[in-house]
Formats: C-alpha cells, structure tokens, sequence
C-alpha cells in the first residue's frame, strides 16, 4: 500500500479519507503539527504528503517549502478551502506539486495521488541508474548485487542518492540521519562516508559517485 502523511487539523475530514483511502490502496498516518510532521519524515518512508494550509505552529505554505527542501522527490498535494488563484500560484511557487479545493470529491484526489505517485517514482528510478534502494528492507543493491551496509551507511548514502546533484552540507546529514550522533557528527560523517566508498568502489581522488565538496558536505554524481 501507499504510505500517505496527511497534515491537517480537521478531524472529521482525517477520518472521511482514512476510510475511503483505505479502500483504495492507500495507508493514511495523519498529524496536526508541522514539526512533529517534519519530524516524522525524517524517519519514515512516504509516498506523498497531502498538506492543509491552515495549521498551528507553521503556515502551510512555509512547511511546503521546508519539506521540499528536505524531500525535493516527494509529492506534496496542497488541500485547503482557501481556494484563491493567488494562493493557488503561491502554493506552487513553495513547491507543492498540486492544489486541491475544499470541498472536493475524494474520487478525484485518488486519481491525483495515484499520477503523482507514479511520477515521483519514475523520476527517483531514473536517478538511481547503478544503485536501487528497498527502503522496506532498509538495503541498497548496487548492479544488484546487495551492499553489507549497517544502518547508518544505509541512511547516509540514501540521502545522498534522494538528493542527486545537490551538495548536502554536514548540518543537513547530522538533522537528517538518526545514527550519527551530534557530539561526534564530524567523525562520524568522515568515517561512514569512507566506508560507503570502499564498498562501493568509489575512488576519493577520481570519485565516481560521491564527490567531497570542501568545507560543505557531500555530493552523489551518479554515473
């Protein structure tokens, strides 16, 4: 099944969509607050983000924008009653990849979802050209052949690949992999990015796929 984050703060309108999602292949995990949200992506895999505009601790369209950042390759579909064209073109300009109005018929989210879905994972296979990650198992293959990496290199490396040709700096790796820990995050980095690159055959003087961007991070070239 699809795994779906809904942000929103409308109870009735969570339980409607759980109901009718359910029916229809998707799993739905909802959360009224942005940052527990933010958080949540942090450690766990979603397929898309259905996001209200209208929530405590953060505007909609500035958690757009911040989980963009942080997940350029996940869907976000912006549902809201605020159904301006003003906020429409707002909406996509923070990132959000489509814009549903209150009320809408649940029939026609479906579909969305299910285009946008398929979209996002042709473009990430299409990024991953020698590696493929089985983000169940928590296991990256590479020419598929299985890579022995412990969980840290597992999270690492993904992050990098989600974000090809982006330089990921070391503040944006500590906040995003949960087995580096903030007193040794330099250390750590230095080391679970060399042991990455010995089991992947990756030449640190002529790197062909993770490239050291001095004084910054990393970058995943591909190949």
């Amino acid at each position: 099944m699809a795994e779906i984050l809904m942000i929103e703060d409308d109870e009735e309108m969570i339980q409607l969509l759980e109901q009718y999602l359910g029916k229809n292949g998707f799993n739905l995990f909802s959360l009224t607050s942005p940052l527990s949200a933010m958080d949540k992506l942090s450690t766990q895999h979603f397929d898309l983000v259905l996001l209200d505009l209208s929530l405590p601790e953060m505007d909609g369209l500035e958690l757009c924008e911040k989980i963009k950042q942080a997940h350029p390759l996940l869907p976000v579909i912006i549902s809201t009653a605020r159904a301006d064209v003003d906020d429409k073109v707002t909406g996509f300009d923070a990132g959000a990849d489509d814009y549903v109005a209150k009320p809408y018929d649940p029939r026609e989210l479906v579909a969305r979802m299910k285009t946008h879905i398929k979209r996002a994972k042709n473009i990430f296979a299409s990024t991953e050209s020698s590696f493929r990650i089985d983000e169940q198992k928590f296991q990256i293959y590479q020419d598929e052949v299985l890579l022995d990496l412990t969980m840290a290199e597992y999270e690492l490396f993904t992050l990098l690949i989600r974000h090809k040709d982006m330089v990921v700096s070391r503040e944006f790796i500590v906040n995003s992999v949960n087995a580096i820990q903030w007193e040794s995050s330099d250390h750590s980095i230095n080391v679970i990015i060399g042991r990455v690159r010995q089991k992947i055959g990756d030449d640190v003087k002529q790197p062909k796929f993770i490239k050291s961007i001095r004084g910054v991070g990393y970058q995943y070239i591909g190949d």
